[in-house]
Formats: structure tokens, C-alpha cells, sequence
């Protein structure tokens, strides 16, 4: 029982010093020349994720008997222009229907477009499978909401809004990432999902 604990401790020993002196190593860099390898120019993301709440429904929630939902799903695409710095665009959809009976419902249908530029802490983070960064941009946000029958009238609203985002991504193959992200776009407050990396 000794033997193994002193195993394990040894091992636990040998692998924080060993990740001190990759810390300090990394630091002792200077910042233009550093990366831990997370990110890089000419690094292209391509995410899918879902997210919560489903924003575009707020307001509709109370109503109807019979209600069904989705969304919002998002597929966002990045590219890296500098070892820390990236641009790129994503597109999110969501509905939902809520039926009164008397086959009478209302559907809400939204498409959300947005454009946005990141910084990533790969040149702060000495982790290779960490991914962190935060981003900023505009968001296009299309909502139509229609009814079954002419008690109501139909109506389209449309919002040009800013995105801000923050978010960190986890690789656990060089390619493959768990993701997760939360910040404001009109759509949802967090979504969870995986990226390709390529």
C-alpha cells in the first residue's frame, strides 16, 4: 500500500513540475512568438451546437395547450488571420408551434445570421487542448410568426443587434473539440456542441 502510494505521488510530483516548467517556458517567451497551439493562423473551425433558452419563444411560452419546440441550432464557421486572432459567420434557426384547439395554432419561425471577429488566449493559456477566447460582432435576426386561421393577422419582425460572446473549446482528438459558449446574439444565452478543427 506504501509502494503505491508513494507511486502515485511520485507521478502526481513529476507531472505538476513537469507542467511548471512547460509554464514558465511558455512566459519566458516573448508574446509574438508564443502559442500554445490551440489556435493559429490559417486554423479553420467549423462548430454545431445547440443552444438554451430558445429566446426567439419568449412571450409565446404562456400559450397554447400543445406546445413544440426547437432550437435554437447553430453552424458556425471561424478562420484564423493571425495566431490569436479570428473572423467568421454563423447561422441559427428556431421554431415553435402552440396549438389552441379547434385546429387552431400559431407557429413562430426564426432565422438568425451574424458576423463576428474573436481573439483567442492561446498566447496567455499554455494548455494545447485549451481553447478560450471571446468575440464580438453583429447579428441579423429574422422572426415570422403565423396563425392557423385569420383571427390574427400574421407578423415579421426583423433586429440588427450586437453579439458578444465568450467561449472555450476542449480537444480530445487534434481535430475533435467538446465546445461550450455563452454570451448575448438574440437567440440563446449558452449553446453546447463539438468542432472540427482542419
Amino acid at each position: 500500500m506504501k509502494k503505491l502510494v508513494l507511486l502515485v505521488f511520485s507521478i502526481a510530483l513529476f507531472y505538476s513540475t513537469s507542467e511548471a516548467q512547460t509554464g514558465k517556458a511558455f512566459y519566458n517567451t516573448s508574446y509574438k512568438t508564443r502559442n500554445s497551439g490551440s489556435f493559429g493562423k490559417s486554423t479553420n473551425l467549423l462548430t454545431f451546437s445547440y443552444g438554451f433558452p430558445n429566446v426567439p419563444l419568449s412571450g409565446y411560452n404562456y400559450r397554447g395547450n400543445d406546445r413544440v419546440g426547437f432550437g435554437p441550432a447553430y453552424a458556425k464557421y471561424e478562420h484564423g488571420i493571425m495566431d490569436e486572432v479570428g473572423i467568421g459567420g454563423q447561422v441559427a434557426l428556431s421554431g415553435g408551434r402552440y396549438n389552441y384547439g379547434n385546429n387552431q395554432d400559431e407557429r413562430i419561425s426564426t432565422f438568425h445570421f451574424a458576423v463576428l471577429g474573436y481573439y483567442h488566449f492561446n498566447k496567455l493559456i499554455p494548455v494545447s487542448k485549451l481553447d478560450v477566447y471571446a468575440g464580438a460582432g453583429l447579428a441579423f435576426r429574422n422572426r415570422a410568426v403565423r396563425y392557423s386561421d385569420n383571427a390574427f393577422s400574421d407578423n415579421t419582425s426583423t433586429n440588427v443587434t450586437p453579439s458578444v460572446k465568450v467561449g472555450a473549446r476542449y480537444y480530445v482528438k487534434p481535430h475533435f473539440a467538446f465546445y461550450a459558449e455563452a454570451g448575448y446574439d438574440d437567440m440563446s444565452d449558452v449553446n453546447l456542441g463539438v468542432t472540427f478543427r482542419f
